[in-house]
């Protein structure tokens, strides 16, 4: 039997954690009993979600800092490790698609700075959050990715590719770490109903994009944050290695 608060007792990072997703995630992994560390670049926003986390009995830590910088990156581990404790969760939420453009209309500056926070950023939290859950012998991580990773769309080749890469970089961590007790996963969402899309026509997008969604709908944040808390949870305690699809049938 499943317990209401299954994250009693532990601790997790979210990156990216100040974005619809982000705080999505960390508000259903408090409510799950986790203790939650915050990390992002905007100060404000992070002290805005932890304010609100915290009305919710939620204990919050915020660390503010560019996931693509090595040494912000570990001093955010060092950080949040210290104000709740060991982390035993980790969700890899930082990442965007900054722009989209045709294959030869992509500059190298814009291919290198969406593969730096798409696929470099995670790998690089992964390793500085991942090495105290290798050294106890436990701990789960989700990457959050997209379906894009999985199925090209439209003007989005270099973010396809770098979230193709996070989910084979997935995969390799968690064969890697399986046998020191850490699972790593990852989700492959479709489309999501977020601010960022607001000034957009949804229903071109989706036509633009070639498929249909069955569900008839785009996803919530919320449907995205419940999944990743269940792969990050012990109902998961088998699964690893897995990119489950949250995407209304879009691939099916």
């Amino acid at each position: 039997m499943i317990p209401p608060r299954p994250l009693e007792g532990l601790s997790a990072a979210v990156t990216g954690a100040t974005g619809d997703i982000g705080g999505a995630i960390a508000r259903v992994l408090g409510d799950q009993g986790a203790r939650v560390g915050l990390i992002a670049r905007r100060a404000e926003r992070l002290e805005e979600l932890a304010e609100e986390l915290r009305d919710n009995g939620i204990q919050v830590c915020v660390c503010t800092g560019d996931v693509t910088d090595p040494e912000a990156v570990a001093a955010a581990a060092e950080a949040v490790g210290e104000a709740i404790g060991p982390v035993d969760i980790l969700v890899n939420n930082a990442g965007g698609a900054r722009f989209t453009a045709p294959v030869l209309d992509i500059a190298e500056p814009g291919w290198s700075k969406t593969v730096a926070l798409n696929l470099t950023a995670p790998f690089l939290v992964s390793q500085a959050f991942g090495r105290s859950m290798v050294e106890r012998g436990r701990g789960s991580i989700v990457n959050v990715g997209s379906l894009s990773g999985l199925r090209h769309l439209p003007g989005m080749a270099a973010y396809s590719a770098a979230k193709g890469g996070l989910f084979q970089q997935t995969k390799a961590l968690a064969r890697e770490w399986a046998p020191r007790g850490v699972r790593v996963n990852a989700v492959a969402p479709g489309f999501v109903d977020t601010s960022g899309w607001d000034s957009y026509d949804k229903d071109a997008v989706v036509a633009e994009a070639g498929l249909g969604i069955p569900l008839g709908r785009w996803a919530t944040a919320e449907e995205v944050a419940l999944p990743v808390a269940f792969l990050a949870s012990p109902a998961a305690s088998y699964i690893t290695g897995a990119v489950l699809v949250i995407d209304g049938g879009m691939l099916a």
